[in-house]
């Protein structure tokens, strides 16, 4: 009697439906990597409205509630999101991206021309989700945290991530292929942040306005962007949602230079399985646009 009564409950495990698993990403680019390594049936929300930057964001008790009853959480680090790290300090379904065994961290150094801009305690670059290759490492950890929360999705999560890794490659190749028509030029970027994407795709940046995207860039910084378009050192700049179009006007004038938008954040990008590698693509091809002289935004 005993094993007829086993048996049914093992027979009834196999025919309930699978755990829903909650995800929450602090910001967008992390909810369209997760997009692509989730279950259907598994609920995935952002913290961060659209619009809101990671440096000055307020958590509203909402938040809190979402925060403590989401099974992953998956946040860059304090290096970028500092706002959260008492909350998530010692919290176990927290996956904090920057300590994540093996993932190819880049340095703010005096190679990198990026100083003063204070990210936490460390001098890592948290825009990680910008580099190919260290977001394949990020999508590893994820995975792995949605495994440990939903054990017997375990088949499907990894089937997903070999799917995001493969489409990766793909992103890269189309990536690579539009790039090599460029032509030699040096460009000018907002936010001293893409850092991943330009080590991944062999580009260099002449300059930036500010290292820091809540701070206005100083006189002395526009004058030298200036100058820097003057004598042809870059003929693209690169600006994003947030920037004032009057900055723009002020270097430009009377400079035959290209102004196309960055949106590090992803705003307008779709969430869907893959889009984070729509979005890779749209960087590429903003890229490739401005470094072609072609001037639609």
């Amino acid at each position: 009697m005993t094993a007829r009564i086993i048996g049914a409950f093992f027979a009834l495990l196999l025919v309930l439906p699978a755990q829903a698993t909650t995800v929450m990403t602090s910001i967008k680019p992390l909810q369209l990597i997760a997009a692509g390594l989730i279950a259907e049936d598994d609920h995935l929300s952002v913290l961060l409205p659209p619009g809101a930057s990671p440096h000055s964001y307020a958590l509203k008790p909402s938040d809190i509630r979402a925060l403590n009853q989401a099974d992953v959480t998956i946040w860059v680090g304090p290096e970028l999101e500092l706002f959260l790290s008492k909350l998530l300090a010692d919290q176990p379904s927290a996956l904090t991206l920057t300590q994540v065994e093996g993932l190819p961290l880049r340095h703010y150094d005096g190679g990198h021309d990026h100083h003063g801009h204070d990210h936490g305690d460390h001098n890592i670059d948290p825009h990680l989700w910008l580099g190919p290759d260290v977001t394949r490492v990020a999508a590893r950890a994820i995975t792995e945290a949605l495994i440990d929360a939903t054990p017997n999705k375990a088949d499907q999560y990894r089937a997903n991530l070999n799917r995001f890794n493969v489409q990766i490659e793909q992103a890269m190749a189309e990536i690579e292929s539009e790039l090599s028509a460029r032509t030699q030029s040096g460009y000018f970027v907002f936010h001293d942040a893409y850092g991943y994407f330009e080590d991944a795709f062999g580009l260099e940046k002449t300059g930036h306005f500010t290292v820091d995207p809540s701070q206005k860039p100083g006189a002395k910084t526009l004058v030298t962007i200036r100058r820097g378009l003057l004598n042809h050192d870059a003929t693209c700049i690169f600006t994003e949602p947030q920037f004032n179009p009057a900055l723009i006007e002020a270097v430009t004038r009377h400079n035959d230079v290209n102004v196309l938008e960055l949106d590090p954040l992803a705003t307008s990008i779709q969430v869907t399985p893959d889009g984070y590698q729509v979005f890779l693509k749209d960087m590429g091809k903003r890229f490739t646009r401005c470094l072609k002289h072609e001037t639609t935004n």
